[in-house]
């Protein structure tokens, strides 16, 4: 039997899009993790499976039901949440606020009977919350505010536990106190979890299956084996990764060093062809590194206009919302003609933009090193006539670096010094 049920869901906030057609069913009993990066939709789908936030697209069941049929007050008594963050605007003590999650199962002005009083205290015990029942819910630390959210979602003795970020503001000892305690629910009585998690060492040795998100597509689905791969990983998180699995243990992922800072002898003029966003964490690593970094053209207001403005970097910028002009592109063209590296970042192209190209062609011709970023590739051109596409792979023929992440521009730009 199928507890969660996700088919083809999109979800937006407003106008803007985080999820894009996500599909993947959740056992009764099982335990999966949620895992990505900042923004890569996670907390979202907590959203849409509880109901708070609608589908745009496709359909969400709750034990083969469609969301959308149940009421509120019976999706409370079937799926608790675990929040990041919680707050009251009353003065409620750890066990008045933990009381509150009894209120699910018998209507908030029925008086607790004998059964709410052991499930109070059986989920203040669980999290060793008993000593701290009388004190003032404001007062208490992040870690012990997060375990009262916990308390307060046992105590409503649901079949479906969904939390977000449960460990984040634990220390070592209660994370795994926590997840020890989760795992037994898990095991003995069935309890279905659905936890966000940035944590992926955590996340492999505690769940089942585990759900790997990227800019709120599904990336990967499957035993954490199957999902915690290098590839994948560096492919998703942009930063290179080490995965270890030892004979009968979890998978265990650590980052690698980022590369030292350049010596003031090996610093470049680097400029970065970017929009969008696309080029934000390049400017900001080549200037971490001590290169010297020109970006553009750019429109006022972009988000990478605003990464170079911040990070006082060099940048020609066309005005807001307008087709890159002769000025801009002249601008563009100066500072790229004193760079000895160009970047393309992970940008797509459109009539507006595809001035970009002509850019690192003509970088490429005068004997500059141009590196063009290849991921998705295929997927980025969107000119009407589809010429993006041929001329990046054009620019590699002729000899032009591909990159997917950052490390390997810095090993490029170390060849060239």
């Amino acid at each position: 039997m199928r507890a969660i049920e996700l088919q083809h869901v999109s979800a937006a906030y407003r106008e803007s899009d985080v999820l894009h057609d996500v599909s993947l069913a959740v056992g009764e009993g099982e335990w999966l993790a949620l895992l990505g990066p900042n923004g890569a939709g996670k907390s979202t789908l907590l959203r849409v499976i509880t109901g708070l936030l609608p589908a745009r697209a496709g359909t969400a069941l709750l034990g083969g039901r469609d969301i959308r049929a149940i009421r509120g007050a019976e999706r409370a008594r079937l799926v608790a949440v675990v929040p990041q963050e919680i707050s009251t605007p009353l003065p409620f003590t750890v066990g008045e606020l933990v009381a509150l999650g009894r209120g699910t199962a018998h209507g908030r002005l029925a008086r607790p009977g004998a059964d709410d009083r052991r499930a109070i205290e059986r989920a203040l015990a669980y999290t060793d919350l008993l000593e701290l029942r009388d004190r003032p819910f404001g007062e208490l630390s992040g870690g012990e505010k997060q375990r009262a959210a916990l308390a307060l979602a046992l105590a409503q003795e649901t079949r479906i536990l969904l939390l977000d970020e449960p460990t984040a503001h634990l220390d070592l000892n209660h994370q795994w106190e926590i997840l020890r305690l989760l795992d037994r629910l898990n095991r003995e009585c069935k309890l279905t979890i659905v936890m966000t998690s940035h944590d992926l060492n955590l996340a492999a040795e505690f769940c089942s299956r585990l759900a790997l998100f990227d800019h709120g597509r599904l990336a990967a689905l499957g035993a954490p084996a199957e999902v915690l791969r290098e590839e994948l990983l560096r492919e998703v998180y942009h930063c290179d990764v080490r995965v270890r699995q030892e004979s009968g243990r979890a998978p265990e992922v650590r980052p690698e060093r980022r590369p030292p800072p350049v010596a003031r002898g090996g610093a470049q003029k680097v400029h970065v062809l970017c929009g969008g966003g696309s080029g934000a964490e390049l400017l900001r690593l080549l200037m971490l590194t001590g290169h010297q970094v020109s970006c553009g053209p750019l429109n006022m207001g972009d988000s990478d206009a605003q990464a170079a403005a911040a990070l006082e970097v060099r940048a020609a910028l066309e005005k807001p919302f307008s087709p890159l002009g002769q000025a801009a592109l002249a601008a563009a063209r100066h500072l790229a003609g004193e760079a000895g590296a160009v970047v393309l970042a992970e940008v797509p192209f459109g009539p507006g933009n595809v001035a970009l190209l002509a850019l690192a062609e003509e970088a490429l011709a005068r004997g500059a090193r141009v590196l063009v970023n290849t991921r998705h590739l295929e997927q980025r051109d969107f000119t009407p006539q589809h010429e993006a596409l041929p001329r990046l792979h054009a620019l590699l023929a002729r000899g032009a670096v591909a990159w997917q992440h950052a490390d390997e521009i810095f090993q490029a730009l170390e060849k060239s010094t």
